[in-house]
């Protein structure tokens, strides 16, 4: 036998992982002491424990192992392999994770399976540091919200410090003014133990909007959660009355660019008394207008309005509009920067009070 190959004494771990050219190579005495793997391929149960350890702390179903090898450990296996003109075959790093994992499903009761492309926990063990981090797949909740007056959409960046964190803001950075984005946070950061979420909505209002039954959709994302199962409707406090979240459920992924249509209710005033024609003149323009508008991107976007039902008293008109979702209510009212316009239509400058979410009704597609 050739000396170089003498002084590649393996483990049978390592060594059968060669195949055929392999059985060239000598078995260690020792199987701590191999040239390839250290010793580290009969060395796995203690790594083991702690994998299963960390990942009783999560729900899932399906979970991949990845390690990180100490320096040098693949290196001498390709050395070995060059010396002996060995092409493919399972690695070193390959073998050991299929090892692990196969030995946590062994260990873990109900039924785990691995799942190497779309795992619900992520396993990544550092061999040398005998570390192990776990860390769950997003989970995406598809569900509806109400809210009363006085409670934002978005959670508020503090008006003192603008977000950097203050005496005022308790070092939050963010306002004290409730919000659907921070009641459910923290409710649903109870119930799945996350601690980020970021929504996905259909649509803005104002914080003095009223947002009806059933409500506006959103998609929330649940990152790194330890439990996946959540409740099917949430009941929340905000100091300013409740706000509700119905027919929670799971979905594969958020939507960037969500398409809806929705059905609000505004109201707003002119400088003079509204008169009859005019009101009739509005509702007969703007049904199934097209209306073109500038966004904050500076493009100009196209979107429709598809009903108008109005009423007025003295200076107010109230008035029923389904229309396009990203069409910007309060300018579609004033005209700033979008016509036709509320304004264009009546002949003078109105003004938006509020608005109202009525109902809401994603395009095909963008309900999972």
């Amino acid at each position: 036998m050739d000396e170089k190959l003498a002084e590649f004494q393996l483990c049978r771990y390592c060594r059968d992982r060669q195949g055929a050219e392999g059985k060239a190579l000598p078995l260690s005495g020792n199987e701590n002491r191999c040239f390839i793997c250290g010793g580290i391929s009969n060395n796995l149960g203690g790594i083991t424990g702690k994998v299963v350890s960390g990942l009783k702390k999560f729900e899932f179903k399906t979970f991949s192992v990845g390690l990180m090898l100490p320096p040098g450990v693949q290196e001498r296996e390709d050395t070995v392999r060059s010396e002996l003109k060995i092409r493919g075959g399972e690695t070193v790093k390959s073998e050991l994770s299929g090892r692990l994992a196969a030995a946590v499903v062994k260990e873990m009761r109900g039924g785990r399976k691995v799942d190497r492309l779309h795992p619900d926990a992520t396993v990544l063990v550092d061999i040398g540091q005998k570390s192990v981090a776990v860390s769950s797949k997003a989970l995406f909740l598809y569900g509806r919200y109400t809210k009363p007056r006085g409670v934002a959409q978005r959670m508020l960046f503090c008006e003192e410090c603008d977000g950097r964190g203050c005496e005022k803001c308790r070092g939050s950075g963010y306002s004290r003014v409730p919000s659907v984005e921070g009641a459910v946070s923290r409710r649903l950061g109870d119930i799945l133990g996350s601690k980020k979420f970021k929504f996905t909505w259909f649509g803005s209002e104002d914080t003095d909007s009223l947002v009806f039954p059933p409500g506006r959709p959103m998609v929330i994302e649940s990152k790194n959660p330890r439990r996946r199962r959540a409740p099917k409707a949430l009941r929340l406090k905000t100091g300013k009355g409740s706000m509700t979240v119905s027919g929670i459920h799971a979905v594969t992924k958020k939507f960037e660019h969500p398409a809806f249509t929705f059905m609000t209710r505004i109201v707003m005033s002119g400088d003079g008394r509204i008169a009859v024609e005019d009101l009739k003149r509005l509702q007969r323009e703007m049904r199934n207008a097209l209306v073109q508008y500038r966004n904050n991107k500076g493009r100009l976007v196209d979107k429709r309005i598809y009903s108008v039902k109005a009423s007025a008293r003295g200076k107010k008109i109230t008035a029923d509009v389904k229309l396009d979702g990203g069409l910007p209510v309060k300018r579609l009212v004033s005209g700033e920067a979008v016509s036709p316009s509320f304004s264009e239509s009546m002949k003078m400058q109105l003004r938006c009070e509020r608005f109202d979410i009525i109902s809401v009704w994603p395009k095909p597609g963008k309900e999972s």
